[in-house]
C-alpha cells in the first residue's frame, strides 16, 4: 500500500488544529517532531480496529528509538501552509539548521478536518494531544512503548498488526458470558455480588489498631555501630573511570521489551 500524502495532510492538519483548543497559547504550538508522531499514532489507532491496516499506508521505519517516515516529515509544512497556520522559527542551540513550532486556532475547520477522519482515529488521537501536547519525553516515552515499535529493532519496517485488538474487549466479554447464563444462575451470581458489597463496606468501617510511631529515635552507640555496618556491606565502592557497555543485537527482541512495565 503506497503512502497517500492527503491522508497525510489531513492527519497533520487536524492535530494541529486539535492542539489550538488549548487556552494556552504556548500548549497550542507543535513542532514537526510532534506532528510526526501524532500521524504515527492515528496509524497505529486505525490498525487496532482493521485487521494492522494503517489509515496513511506510510512505511513506517524504527530510527533513533522512535518511528520515523521521511514522507510525513516532508508533508509538515505543505500541509500546514496549506490551512494558513502560524509558524515561528528559532535558531537551534545544537546546530545549523533552526527549529520550529507551528500553531493555529479555527473551530469550524476542526469540525470539518474530523468529519474527514474515522472515529478509530479521532477518539484516541484526540486525547492524546491533549495529554502529551509538544511534551517531548512523554510523547517519545508513550510512542517508543507501543507494539510495533517494542516488537522491532532499529532500522526494520514497523508492523503494525501486532497492535490489532481482540474481537471483542473485556467488557464486551463480560457482559457476553453474563448472558449466556440462565436467569436462576445470574439471580444467585447478583445475590453473591450484593453480599461481598456489603462484606467490603463493613470491612471499611472497621478501624485498623495504629501501633504508636516511636516518639523520639535512639542515636547512641548501637545505631552508630549499626550505620558503620551497614555502610561496609557493599565492599569497595567502584573504581571513578569511564566504562563501556557492550549489548547483544538480540536485545531488540528480548521478551523484556514488550513487557508492559518495562521503563
Amino acid at each position: 500500500m503506497a503512502a497517500d500524502t492527503t491522508k497525510i495532510d489531513l492527519v497533520i492538519q487536524y492535530a494541529l488544529l486539535v492542539a489550538g483548543e488549548e487556552d494556552d497559547f504556548f500548549n497550542q504550538q507543535l513542532g514537526p517532531i510532534h506532528l510526526i508522531k501524532y500521524v504515527y499514532l492515528a496509524d497505529l489507532f486505525y490498525a487496532r480496529r482493521y485487521n494492522g491496516e494503517t489509515f496513511t499506508g506510510v512505511d513506517w521505519t524504527f530510527y533513533n528509538f522512535g518511528p520515523w517516515s521521511q514522507t510525513v516529515h516532508s508533508r509538515v509544512e505543505p500541509a500546514l501552509v496549506a490551512i494558513m497556520a502560524n509558524k515561528q522559527s528559532f535558531s537551534s542551540d545544537y546546530g545549523s539548521e533552526d527549529w520550529c513550532r507551528w500553531s493555529i486556532h479555527n473551530d469550524s475547520l476542526l469540525d470539518n478536518k474530523k468529519s474527514q477522519l474515522p472515529a478509530a482515529i479521532t477518539l484516541r488521537l484526540d486525547q492524546n494531544i491533549h495529554k502529551y501536547l509538544k511534551d517531548t519525553p512523554s510523547l517519545l516515552d508513550y510512542v517508543y512503548k507501543t507494539p510495533p515499535m517494542v516488537n522491532a529493532a532499529p532500522g526494520e519496517s514497523l508492523d503494525f498488526s501486532v497492535a490489532c485488538e481482540s474481537p471483542a474487549d473485556e467488557s464486551q466479554s463480560t457482559q457476553l458470558r453474563m448472558h449466556s447464563l440462565s436467569n436462576n444462575k445470574q439471580k444467585k451470581f447478583r445475590e453473591k455480588m450484593s453480599t461481598l458489597r456489603q462484606e467490603f463496606q463493613q470491612r471499611k468501617s472497621v478501624r485498623p489498631k495504629l501501633v504508636s510511631p516511636v516518639e523520639a529515635p535512639r542515636y547512641d552507640d548501637v545505631f552508630n555501630d549499626g550505620i558503620r555496618w551497614l555502610e561496609n556491606l557493599p565492599g569497595e565502592g567502584l573504581p571513578n573511570k569511564k566504562l563501556t557497555v557492550n549489548f547483544s543485537p538480540e536485545v531488540w527482541k528480548s521478551t523484556t521489551r514488550k513487557s508492559e512495565d518495562v521503563s
